[in-house]
């Protein structure tokens, strides 16, 4: 052991500079793996888990698909609301008729009633006790049937209701996807990096079962739209979106898509620039003016 004043031997300075190293490539790593969980309020994550749809149709991306799927659901709409209101009017009918057979029903048990108990007569108001009986219970039956039968129209035609919302949505996309936003595959993609491309790229990975994509990426008012809008008088621009379901995720071609939508811009040559900002306008433009290699963005 040392004496108490005796000082302790230095370590050799390359094993305090390999501590040093390890300590803050542990740290750099931990900090790595808790950013690359966050997911943006304005993102989706991008697993497997999340592609559960909430309903049987989805954006294609293609404007004459969705376009005609949106038509469809229309008239399907159309012809099931048809049979819905026969049904209700037959149900209506069918109930009106049974609580009146059963309403007379009842009233005959009663006089029957009355008039064995002025005869005095225990096995006729035996008798008549369980008529009554039986047409109380009729009644009450007939009544419930057409509550039933109300109840069904109204969530039928809460169904039809939701489904013209779907339809208006699709038509709404078609819109948008006639407006200028190019649908790109890997491709297509890889295209885009070559050196002897003439335009940049913005690009936006989305998947039609992610809510944030459909405002961003497919509606016809949302913020890809009105991007390419805003710049539809740059030179050598082109905006896109990518389908990350139709799609294999690029990731092994440098892109890290780990939430959608995730946007990047590429310059011919394969220089790539994440968009890590605000899903404003402004800062969108921002973006594609600052990391434009061949575009001239006004």
């Amino acid at each position: 052991g040392a004496e108490p004043n005796q000082k302790l031997p230095t370590p050799p300075a390359h094993i305090f500079w390999t501590m040093r190293t390890a300590c803050f490539s542990i740290f750099s790593a931990s900090a790595l793996l808790l950013h690359r969980d966050e997911v943006p309020s304005w993102a989706c994550p991008n697993t497997a888990a999340a592609k559960a749809a909430s309903r049987d149709w989805l954006v294609s991306g293609d404007s004459t698909e969705d376009l005609a799927d949106g038509k469809a659901i229309e008239a399907a709409v159309a012809t099931e609301e048809q049979g819905v209101l026969a049904d209700a009017k037959a149900w209506a009918s069918g109930g009106v008729k049974d609580v009146a057979a059963a309403q007379k029903h009842l009233a005959q048990a009663a006089s029957f009633q009355k008039q064995a108990a002025a005869d005095k007569s225990s096995a006729e108001l035996k008798k008549v006790g369980d008529e009554v009986a039986q047409a109380e219970q009729e009644q009450e039956e007939a009544a419930a049937l057409a509550k039933k039968a109300n109840a069904a129209t109204k969530a039928e035609k809460a169904e039809a209701a939701q489904e013209l919302a779907d339809a208006k949505k699709l038509e709404e996309a078609a819109a948008a996807e006639k407006a200028g936003v190019v649908a790109m595959d890997i491709p297509a993609l890889l295209q885009a990096e070559k050196a002897t491309e003439t335009q940049d790229t913005f690009v936006s990975f989305y998947a039609p079962w992610c809510g944030h994509c459909q405002t961003f990426v497919l509606q016809q008012n949302g913020g890809l739209n009105q991007l390419a809008t805003a710049l539809s008088s740059a030179k050598n621009l082109r905006v896109a979106k990518f389908d990350v379901d139709a799609e294999e995720i690029p990731n092994e071609h440098g892109y890290a898509i780990q939430y959608i939508p995730t946007s990047y811009m590429i310059c011919p040559g394969g220089k790539k620039a994440k968009y890590a900002g605000n899903m404003d306008q402004a800062s969108l433009v921002a973006f594609v003016k600052t990391n434009a290699c061949k575009a001239s963005v006004p």
